[in-house]
């Protein structure tokens, strides 16, 4: 008797400590998360009339700023974005923060950073949900803590990334937690997250149908399953809806924006400039040169069409060429690593001069100038590859443990989301900031493969026996 009651009292001492623990090194991961960001954002000195107009307000950080501060000043829409290749919700965001502080550009950098920063305890939530362990949590959210690339682009540019990976993140978060219940209000949460998240950044717009394929899984009867997918699909819809009306109403296309098509049309230039061994400039006006010059090049949506059905027949003469530059876009997406954004972002090193800046670099170029620069950029390459080897080491046990434990589904659900980003985003570049949106879910797998990494070391044995002595 004494012995039934003495195994239950032991086991919630155990669970007591493993719990105070966890929650010391959480306590910690978020004091080393708060202090780096806080010093990132900075030294960055947001607020220098210099750097916001140097610096921040460079590239498409222009294009949202302008917008917001259209959106302030009553300008027409058309005026603001006329090319309608932005989405709103971004603007939306940035408007918001500008009409509560005085149009502050390091305002808005402040709240980027602290959605930095809240992401950390969510990865902690989610891996240790998943993984059904403490310990797992902890290595996951430090080793996002750990990543430069989302924290330099969060801290010093006005770019979507930062508020899309934190709704994608909520997304996950309310997926994981109406798994296993029959809610159709959580459903239709999901939907409407999905939607806000796609209407931050176009590219998600095809990502509904993961989720509701992954609602199969559940073990509901069939027509449960169609009803709750279709209940997502409505809150999706529900979002996205009116910005595609209006779009009908304005240019006649019912379309979110004219992205799809430009990332697509600037895919097929940089095929025909490696086929015709020009640079993309003249391969750009060659082009827009076939686009006949009675049509109406005031829709951005008609232009986009016919950018579009140039862009294909030039891809059907430079197919190869075309396959190529994808190919070596999905490997830049995986092996793209975190040193620009610790030399040239924070630390704010001048960026590499090219020897052709009228020309895009090539691949095996880049790979060169990299290799023969490590030494004046203060060997970080080789440490950064290092980190990122394991990282993918541990991800990979992470997705293993996922299956051994038959947990297949939310391996399906990672491994499909990976492969959505990697996939819409081959065709576009190399830019690391690309990587963002699945930083967050490598950290999740990496946290349950560290763990399992972590009970084979001695040190973590020599700790446990510790533990019992406390």
């Amino acid at each position: 008797m004494q012995q039934s009651i003495k195994l239950p009292t032991a086991r919630v001492i155990n669970l007591a400590k493993n719990s105070r623990n966890a929650h010391k090194a959480l306590f910690w991961v978020m004091v080393f998360t708060i202090i780096t960001r806080i010093a990132i954002y900075a030294s960055g000195i947001p607020w220098d009339e210099r750097v916001i107009n140097n610096t921040i307000l460079d590239g498409d950080g222009k294009v949202y700023h302008d917008i917001a501060i259209g959106f302030l000043e009553g300008v027409p829409l058309s005026e603001i974005n006329p090319e309608a290749d932005r989405t709103l919700g971004y603007p939306y965001f940035v408007t918001a923060l500008y009409a509560i502080s005085n149009k502050s550009v390091w305002f808005v950098l402040a709240i980027q950073t602290l959605l930095n920063i809240l992401m950390v305890p969510m990865i902690y939530w989610i891996t240790s949900r998943i993984f059904n362990s403490q310990t797992a949590g902890i290595f996951g959210s430090a080793s996002f803590s750990l990543s430069a690339i989302p924290v330099a682009w969060a801290s010093r540019y006005l770019f979507t990334e930062t508020l899309f990976s934190f709704l994608v993140l909520i997304f996950l978060m309310g997926f994981i937690y109406s798994w296993r219940r029959d809610s159709i209000k959580w459903f239709l949460l999901l939907g409407l997250i999905l939607g806000i998240a796609t209407v931050v950044r176009s590219a998600l717009q095809f990502f509904i149908a993961i989720p509701m394929v992954i609602i199969f899984f559940q073990d509901h009867k069939v027509h449960r399953k169609i009803f709750l997918a279709a209940v997502m699909a409505l809150g999706f819809m529900v979002v996205i809806a009116p910005f595609q009306f209006r779009n009908l109403q304005e240019y006649g296309h019912y379309s979110l924006s004219t992205t799809a098509g430009n990332m697509f049309t600037e895919s097929a230039i940089r095929a025909k400039a490696l086929a015709d061994g020009t640079n993309i400039y003249d391969a750009k006006q060659n082009l827009e040169s076939q686009i006949p010059t009675v049509t109406d090049r005031e829709n951005p949506f008609e232009l986009s069409a016919m950018r579009k059905e140039e862009g294909f027949k030039s891809l059907n003469e430079n197919l190869n060429q075309w396959l190529l530059l994808y190919l070596q876009g999905l490997v830049s997406f995986v092996i793209s690593n975190e040193k620009s954004s610790y030399l040239y972002v924070i630390f704010k090193q001048e960026r590499p001069v090219l020897s052709n800046p009228e020309t895009d670099e090539s691949f095996s170029q880049r790979i060169i100038r990299n290799i023969r620069d490590i030494e004046q950029e203060h060997f970080v390459l080789p440490l950064v590859l290092a980190k990122q080897l394991i990282e993918y080491i541990a991800v990979t046990i992470g997705l293993l443990i996922l299956v051994v434990r038959k947990n297949r589904t939310m391996a399906l659900l990672f491994v499909f989301t990976i492969l959505y980003f990697v996939l819409t985003t081959g065709m576009v570049g190399r830019a690391p900031r690309y990587r963002i949106p699945v930083l967050p879910i490598y950290a999740i797998l990496s946290g349950g493969g560290f763990c399992l990494i972590w009970s084979w070391l001695p040190a973590s044995k020599l700790l446990g026996k510790l533990n019992k002595l406390v």
